[in-house]
């Protein structure tokens, strides 16, 4: 059997390699994995700021009401705790988490937004000195 190169082949292999790297190393997909890389980074800040700084107070402010533990049993028996009710195996709506997940996201959304438009604003403010020089 004769293994003689198809040039045909190799061209459009070298042809798909030089699309390849224009497309992973254009300034769009670097700069699409440096914000992606920014965002995460963002996350724990963000996380932190949540979790430490302002659900506390809120805790407080509700009188340290912990809805993770509400929960709903499907079928008639009766627990005395969550924790029974997981370990009988009863299929279980936990819905106080769900309120629990549901308050923290208002919560990130709204810090989010309050950091976002400030950026915005300074950059807006950026732009207009730039536009006066």
């Amino acid at each position: 059997m004769d293994k003689k190169k198809n040039p045909k082949l190799i061209n459009e292999g070298k042809k798909l390699t030089g699309e390849f790297k224009a497309f992973a190393f254009s300034g769009a997909t670097v700069g699409a994995a440096v914000g992606i890389m920014m965002g995460a980074a963002l996350n724990s800040v963000v996380s932190s700021l949540v979790k430490d700084i302002l659900t506390p107070p809120i805790a407080y402010l509700t009188s340290g009401i912990d809805f993770s533990n509400l929960y709903w049993v499907l079928d008639s028996r009766e627990f005395g705790s969550l924790a029974e009710a997981q370990a009988s195996n009863a299929a279980i709506i936990y819905y106080g988490n769900f309120i629990t997940i549901f308050i923290s996201f208002i919560i990130t959304a709204t810090v989010l937004f309050l950091i976002v438009q400030k950026i915005l604003k300074m950059v807006k403010k950026d732009a207009k000195k730039e536009e006066k020089k």
